[in-house]
């Protein structure tokens, strides 16, 4: 039996990964904690300034560990963050493989302008309500209400989460990637306006065991828009573990 963990992005939960459940084989034991940043529970955690650690809780807490990580936008740089972290204490993350979905990374700290802010800040709404369109398709939501319930999440999320998730961001360019010998999936969306392609693709490129895939006309929720294809490419990462059990069956 191999264990997959897959971790939520902000003010999302663990049913954004519901539709990639009728593609994984009987080998594998899906592990989708609800995280602290949850759409529903950002209160107890905004204020929290290490959340990289609270990720590394989640992992310890996998029976037998984890054999395959999958993280989502903010996850994935809060994992990403802790992979750098122990690597620089000489103590790497016990994981077989990493895959970092829409993951938002700046390799020089002169890339962030003050500009940006006013961009990020403007654009999470638009993200929250494409992640309630993708997840409503069988049951469409009009638009104004879409928008609505976008902006009452952006409301839960409050000043201090965004912050949270910026604070993230901005730490990326000090991140000691070249240190992290784990292999790393780094996955990005052709038309991801929040976390363009390009940021996945310099980010496979400075980790040593980096590889990076652009999904076309994907956005940033290709889990939502390819559940196929994500299983299947999570399926194939974990094939590579070495002494792992590897998935055989097809999408």
């Amino acid at each position: 039996m191999s264990n997959v963990v897959l971790l939520h992005g902000l003010g999302n939960n663990e049913a954004i990964w519901e539709p990639l459940a009728a593609h994984w084989d009987p080998g594998v034991r899906i592990h989708a904690p609800r995280l602290p940043w949850h759409s529903g529970g950002i209160a107890g955690w905004r204020h929290h300034s290490d959340s990289a650690a609270l990720l590394q809780d989640v992992l310890d807490a996998v029976p037998g560990g984890a054999d395959v990580v999958v993280a989502h936008s903010f996850s994935a740089v809060l994992l990403l963050e802790l992979l750098c972290r122990r690597a620089a204490a000489a103590d790497p993350l016990d994981v077989g493989a990493v895959v970092l979905a829409n993951p938002f990374y700046r390799a020089d700290a002169d890339d962030f302008h003050w500009n940006l802010l006013g961009t990020s800040m403007a654009d999470f709404p638009r993200t929250m309500a494409e992640s309630i369109r993708l997840r409503t398709l069988d049951r469409p939501i009009e638009e104004d209400l879409r928008a609505d319930m976008a902006r009452r999440m952006t409301e839960w999320v409050g000043p201090y989460g965004w912050l949270r998730f910026f604070d993230a961001y901005l730490r990326t360019p000090l991140l000691r990637v070249d240190l992290v010998t784990t292999p790393v999936l780094c996955i990005g969306g052709e038309v991801d306006l929040s976390a363009p392609a390009d940021e996945a693709r310099r980010l496979a490129a400075r980790l040593p065991a980096g590889s990076s895939v652009t999904v076309p006309g994907c956005g940033h929720f290709p889990m939502l828009e390819r559940p196929d294809w994500f299983a299947r490419t999570v399926r194939s990462v974990l094939d590579e573990v070495p002494g792992r059990a590897a998935l055989t069956s097809g999408a």
